[in-house]
């Protein structure tokens, strides 16, 4: 990735500065993957549990049930007067812990009641990255500090198709060390009506693209494009076994429907190993 994005940008010297800090952070210990079940509940169980015990090597439930600090960390919050969505802004306002982040998502009531991937028009438009787990895993770039990290966007519907086509969703990095370069990652979409409607299955064909922010209508030059999963993950330098892994489902945990302001939570749950895990929080623009 580094040394795609030297070609790519130039080098500028924020820019190699930047790239460099990038190379020497690769060598941190890599974290343990969730152990995620089906279910929103099971999920974010999981998740608080793994982020708070990850050092017993021990299953999510196990880690509750027999270590007191671990089953007081995923404990739900008592005696306050805020809501948990009040509660979930502050903590990421002011930089809480994962653990105490993924503690609070776990209390919320999802209002779309388990059916946020057939909803189009509360998906449609563009969203804010605010709160993320496991999000370098899409991009590397995530990890750096600011002001050299870019900001992350998701599309849908209407802004989506106008982007990258009808029937599309898209990731978008801007801004940092990509400077008013936009790097557009999308694909397929399909909800599964039938058996979860709270999942979307992404399908290829995948593409990355650079072009300029949403709306700009700055053309786009591609810079790859699979027709599978396995091809595009091994663009990614990913193993034969994730290759061969099922398709990504990505599912819609919580979604409000306020407009403007409204939060989102989403997590990839079955997949590319490398992907399954992350967590994510965005705000509606």
């Amino acid at each position: 990735t580094a040394l795609f994005l030297h070609t790519l940008l130039g080098h500028r010297p924020a820019v190699v500065s930047a790239l460099n800090l990038l190379e020497s952070r690769t060598e941190v210990a890599p974290r343990h993957h969730l152990d995620i079940s089906s279910s929103r509940r099971g999920f974010f169980t999981n998740a608080a549990a793994q982020v708070a015990c990850t050092s017993m090597l021990l299953g999510a439930s196990t880690s509750l049930l027999t270590n007191p600090q671990c089953a007081a960390a995923a404990a739900p919050a008592v005696g306050t007067t805020t809501t948990d969505r009040e509660q979930l802004l502050q903590a990421i306002g002011r930089g809480a812990s994962e653990e105490q982040v993924i503690q609070i998502i776990n209390g919320l009531q999802d209002p779309s009641e388990g059916k946020g991937a057939i909803f189009p028009e509360r998906l449609d438009g563009q969203w804010e990255l605010i709160w993320s787990y496991k999000a370098e895993a899409f991009s590397p770039l995530l990890k750096l500090p600011k002001p050299f990290r870019p900001d992350s966007y998701q599309y849908f519907g209407s802004v989506a198709a106008a982007e990258v086509g009808e029937g599309r969703i898209a990731q978008g990095l801007t801004g940092g060390v990509l400077g008013n370069n936009h790097l557009w990652l999308s694909s397929g979409a399909i909800p599964l009506k039938d058996t979860d409607p709270s999942i979307l299955e992404i399908q290829p064909p995948f593409r990355l693209q650079l072009g300029g922010r949403a709306g700009s209508g700055q053309p786009k030059k591609t810079l790859v494009e699979s027709g599978s999963d396995a091809d595009f993950r091994k663009v990614n330098a990913r193993t034969t076994e994730a290759q061969e892994a099922g398709k990504n489902l990505y599912q819609q945990m919580y979604l409000e429907n306020s407009g403007p302001g409204s939060l989102r939570v989403s997590g990839v749950i079955a997949g590319d190993p490398v992907l399954v895990g992350e967590l994510f929080v965005h705000r509606k623009l």
